[in-house]
């Protein structure tokens, strides 16, 4: 039990038996599908080609965006939520929709929110080719935004290959990024967090990772986007042991969320705690990997697969966690 996320109203182990419920119902849709639900994306085929879709949005950062007035960053968000997910899989992002939902309307929000969805598609090699537009008063307090992405595969990447000796890399976060802030705003309610004091850190878009990813896919063997649930996503690639233990420093942002009442553990479940993207690949590779991906982000060797199962990490305290 996640603790105090689940008090913010976001139970983990809930959410999870949703998602498994929603896989099993879907399944009996299936007729052209490569992958289904429970990965980063789903696959499917036609003609002979592998076409990969993903949605998902921005969650309540949206609220936080409001407060602060700094609307331009969720527009990345939202790109960054589809396309890095996208690229786990080993799609290449072709084109997205977006989908505003506002309780009135707003000329002003709605140009900073599509400036941000704009500046993080083109650098992601994306085109916006419509979206949707709804007033909902009654329904949404403020707004909330999502996006549906699409993808073509050329070579799927799930982590069926992924064997004990292989290597993590992870690659730096720019913060927070958009998840677990259901959690940090109930902390800047009770007053635990000086939202005034942090705000510029909170509000810090997703990183984009497309650039990187791509320029190295042909080395990876399976790639995790840290998002919502931290990193038990890797459990989507590999049932194998995988031990994160040369974790980098995390950001002040994170230790200041846990000084206001987070326990160490939970913090590790949460938030990607500095790293935004894990990779794997076969250890002849590291370096080469490493040169090309530290032209975009900062990368480091943070761990290996093992023998065995479960995902352990070693904090910036020096504690082994068992995720």
């Amino acid at each position: 039990m996640v603790s105090e996320y689940s008090r913010s109203g976001v139970d983990l182990d809930k959410v999870k038996r949703i998602h498994d419920e929603i896989s099993k119902t879907i399944s009996s849709t299936y007729t052209r599908t490569v992958l289904g639900a429970g990965h980063y994306s789903g696959v499917i085929e036609v003609n002979g080609i592998k076409l990969a879709l993903h949605t998902d949005g921005v969650g309540t950062k949206t609220i936080l965006a409001l407060r602060s007035g700094i609307l331009e960053p969720v527009g990345q968000d939202c790109v960054a939520m589809n396309v890095n997910d996208l690229i786990c899989i080993g799609s290449i992002p072709l084109a997205l929709v977006d989908y505003i939902a506002l309780d009135k309307p707003s000329t002003d929000l709605v140009s900073k929110v599509m400036s941000g969805l704009i500046k993080a598609s083109k650098e992601s090699g994306v085109d916006i080719v419509g979206g949707e537009t709804a007033i909902m008063p009654g329904v949404i307090n403020g707004f909330d935004l999502s996006c549906t992405a699409l993808g073509i595969v050329n070579e799927l990447k799930t982590g069926k290959d992924i064997r004990p000796g292989d290597v993590v890399i992870g690659l730096k976060s720019n913060g927070v990024h958009s998840n677990g802030f259901s959690l940090i705003r109930r902390l800047i309610e009770e007053g635990k967090i000086a939202f005034d004091s942090w705000k510029d850190e909170l509000m810090k878009p997703t990183a984009l990772y497309v650039k990187p990813i791509l320029e190295v896919l042909p080395y990876i063997k399976g790639a995790a986007h840290i998002t919502g649930g931290s990193f038990s996503k890797i459990r989507r690639l590999t049932g194998l042991k995988v031990e994160l233990l040369d974790m980098p420093e995390p950001q002040e942002v994170f230790k200041e969320i846990e000084k206001s009442g987070v326990p160490h553990e939970e913090m590790y479940k949460v938030f990607n705690m500095g790293i935004g993207m894990t990779l794997f690949l076969s250890k002849e590779n590291v370096d080469e990997v490493m040169k090309t991906v530290q032209k975009y982000v900062d990368a480091f060797k943070i761990g290996e697969v093992k023998e065995g199962e479960g995902i352990i990490i070693r904090t910036y305290k020096n504690q082994v966690l068992s995720i």
